[in-house]
């Protein structure tokens, strides 16, 4: 399962791949490494670094591209939580 995040021009993008492991995709640079990005996750706003922060239209790009191969690791970069 893939969950994307946004608010505004920032995104976040979560992958499940069963019920006790997740991953992050790796940003895309579009937020420095060091600053916060605020986005909604369940009722509640959740930070994260620009390290996991892309630009709104690539996520969607990539949502898209995942919902017709069903393929994650061709979106890029994971980080396992």
């Amino acid at each position: 399962m893939l969950i994307l995040a946004f608010r505004d021009e920032h995104a976040v993008v979560h992958l499940m791949s069963d019920t006790e492991r997740m991953s992050l995709l790796v940003g895309d640079g579009t937020v420095p490494s060091g600053a916060e990005v605020e986005v909604p996750i369940m009722d509640d706003l959740a930070a994260f670094t620009g390290d996991f922060v892309l630009d709104i239209d690539r996520a969607w790009d990539l949502v898209h591209d995942f919902t017709q191969t069903r393929a994650a690791g061709p979106l890029g970069e994971w980080c396992e939580l």
